[in-house]
């Protein structure tokens, strides 16, 4: 760690004196020395509207990447919107992923078609959103599920390389592939389309949903 990233480290755990509670406090200092049970903690323990703010704190003091990585990718899945807030800008952001440098499923082939879903949205802002996915009937559901209240349902397709996906995940189940860069998309479908993909994805979430409670019961 370089003579600046040690000071702004401790700037920062002067932050946490001041604007944390103790059970948050508490798992500061080990995370950004590199503990990563510790930043596992710290990204539930602290409040939501603080979580971004802290993720850019550990990417300027360059804590060591596989706390940064664990603490990264926990705040992102849950609080993406405070984490898009702190940085500010899509350079900062692409940077924090670039450091964090996650790893992507062998399976991916090289060129991967992804997708995503809107409503209310143009073509313009669905295209520069951050979140896309693999998985076609998933985005025609988040196309669809608030169309009669928001209107103007969209589906994005766009084929891209595989270098391109920041981060893969299927935590949520949800096939996410997150893109920094923003691809070169076109309309798939038309929206009888997207309701028939939508009402097939929604009857496959209830069976899953049903499965799980039937487990969660017999267990």
């Amino acid at each position: 760690m370089s003579f600046y990233e040690d000071f702004q480290k401790y700037q920062v755990l002067d932050w946490f004196e001041k604007n944390t509670y103790p059970h948050e406090l508490k798992y500061a200092r080990p995370a950004f020395d590199g503990d990563i049970d510790a930043a596992s903690m710290l990204s539930v323990a602290l409040e939501n509207h603080k979580r971004g703010v802290v993720a850019v704190a550990m990417w300027r003091c360059k804590v060591p990447r596989e706390a940064f990585r664990k603490y990264f990718s926990s705040v992102w899945m849950h609080d993406h919107r405070e984490v898009e807030a702190a940085a500010q800008t899509r350079r900062t952001l692409a940077y924090m992923f670039r450091y964090a440098a996650f790893t992507l499923p062998a399976e991916l082939p090289d060129v991967v078609t992804v997708w995503r879903g809107s409503s209310a949205l143009s073509f313009d802002a669905t295209r520069a959103r951050y979140s896309w996915t693999t998985d076609r009937d998933l985005a025609c559901w988040f196309a669809m599920r608030f169309a009669d209240d928001n209107g103007s349902p969209l589906v994005l397709a766009a084929d891209i390389a595989k270098r391109d996906i920041a981060l893969f995940t299927n935590e949520r189940s949800e096939s996410e592939a997150v893109l920094m860069r923003q691809p070169a998309a076109r309309i798939d479908g038309d929206v009888g389309d997207w309701a028939a993909c939508y009402q097939r994805k929604q009857e496959a979430m209830n069976i899953d949903r049903k499965a799980i409670l039937n487990s969660t019961v017999t267990a």
